[in-house]
């Protein structure tokens, strides 16, 4: 007879629990084996930039970098902002190469007072941890001073360079870079025209004389004397008004001539309108007067017109304005004064008037006029070059 083990039930189930703890450890090691390849996974990915090299991306150029002339006469540098840059490098162009000026983190803009001589341009940078990366191309600079903005007219020629109204004032107007020049008219007792401000003649020369009395061959004997840097140009005379239009055509520059008699004669008139032909000038070369019948007299004869105004009041302006765009001029000179508004520009661009002023040679002057929208500013003073 045969009797069960009290023991055969414990032996059995200690084998079931020892299988169960055996899988039990063999889990928990293939957790704790994948947790540790995930992990170095993840450090591995994380590190990746140091098992390989990196392809570093080119970062763009500015798009646009202007220079303006600003009210201070310093020059206001301007560019494009670049997206991802760290900051922007100034060159400057010499020897055949760009050399670096400056350079500026996030700033897109800087001062540089003084003249600007030389050829500028930009690049935008980015810093990776190795170096630093450059835009691959220069963005050139584009210069504007306020000659860019407003036509600057040479009074006289360049009055503060060499004695006013003479063939080496244009010639001084022409080396500044003024776009034209004003001068001013005589015609004499012999239907010639001769350039001067003034009838009198002793204030150029040793001679008590009136200009009225010269003639063309004659104004060679009375050479001028008198004026700013005569010791430097010692052999100048009154130039014919042919002289002063050829002179604005070689040097390419508009040309307006103050007439100073209260009226011109048919020969003249006829002399003018020849010497403009022969020149080309008719387009460029503007007469101007304050004499309301003169000015008539000069449109009947389809010359390029101008009315003159020094204005003492805004009434004189209105009524100037007025008058001029009436009688279609071609350009309405003023003085710039307390009383011109903007409004009266506006009023003579209606009119499709070309308007210049002078006063103040300054660039602050000059600015002013910017702002009023004048077309061209008449300069005693030379603030530009």
């Amino acid at each position: 007879m045969l009797y069960k083990s009290r023991y055969v039930t414990p032996v059995y189930r200690g084998r079931g629990l020892g299988r169960r703890r055996k899988r039990q450890r063999k889990t928990i090691l293939i957790v704790i084996a994948l947790v540790i390849v995930l992990y170095l996974a993840f450090v591995i990915y994380s590190r990746k930039d140091d098992f390989k090299q990196v392809e570093v991306k080119p970062i763009a150029s500015p798009a646009s970098f202007t220079a303006v002339q600003m009210e201070n006469g310093k020059f206001l540098f301007t560019w494009s902002s670049v997206k991802g840059s760290d900051g922007y490098k100034l060159y400057k162009y010499s020897s055949n190469n760009y050399t670096e000026v400056k350079k500026f983190g996030k700033s897109v803009n800087t001062y540089i007072s003084g003249k600007i001589k030389g050829d500028y341009a930009v690049k935008a940078f980015k810093k990776t941890a190795d170096n630093v990366v450059e835009s691959k191309n220069y963005t050139a600079c584009k210069i504007t001073s306020i000659s860019d903005m407003i036509e600057i007219v040479g009074h006289r020629g360049a009055m503060d360079q060499a004695p006013e109204n003479t063939l080496v004032s244009y010639n001084r107007a022409h080396q500044i870079g003024y776009k034209g020049f004003e001068t001013d008219y005589f015609e004499t007792d012999s239907n010639d025209l001769i350039i001067s401000h003034d009838r009198d003649i002793s204030i150029f020369t040793n001679f008590n004389e009136s200009v009225e009395n010269l003639t063309e061959a004659t104004r060679m004997d009375y050479p001028i004397t008198k004026g700013i840097n005569i010791n430097k140009y010692p052999t100048q005379y009154f130039p014919s008004f042919e002289q002063a239009v050829k002179s604005a055509s070689d040097y390419n520059m508009n040309l307006y001539l103050h007439t100073k008699n209260a009226d011109l004669s048919e020969a003249a008139m006829s002399k003018i309108e020849n010497i403009f032909k022969k020149y080309n000038m008719r387009d460029k070369a503007t007469v101007f007067t304050p004499v309301r019948d003169l000015f008539i007299k000069l449109k009947e004869h389809d010359f390029r017109v101008g009315f003159l105004v020094l204005p003492n009041s805004s009434y004189d302006i209105r009524d100037a304005v007025e008058f001029a765009g009436r009688n279609n001029a071609d350009i309405l000179i003023m003085r710039y004064t307390q009383y011109l508004k903007k409004k009266h520009i506006r009023n003579a661009h209606k009119y499709n008037l070309k308007v210049g002023c002078y006063d103040r040679s300054d660039l602050k002057s000059a600015f002013k006029m910017v702002d009023f929208k004048v077309d061209f500013m008449i300069t005693n003073r030379d603030f530009i070059s």
